[in-house]
């Protein structure tokens, strides 16, 4: 579990139900395949946001952008 995005109680319990969710959908993902996956998934049940100095940081957004 990536402890930069899983912080909560609640944040762990979706993460291990998105890996299960995973090994359901896709059992023949392994290595970073499997955990790109999971980690989609579990953004979208945890509606995760990135914290927000990051979000808002213009050299960060110009980062991204090039």
């Amino acid at each position: 579990m990536p402890v930069n995005v899983v912080r909560t109680p609640e944040g762990e319990i979706a993460w291990e139900r998105a890996k299960a969710r995973t090994r359901e959908e896709y059992p023949d993902a392994t290595g970073e395949r499997f955990y790109r996956i999971v980690m989609s998934i579990y953004k979208k049940m945890a509606h995760y946001q990135p914290h927000l100095s990051i979000a808002n940081d213009p050299a960060a957004v110009e980062r991204r952008m090039r």
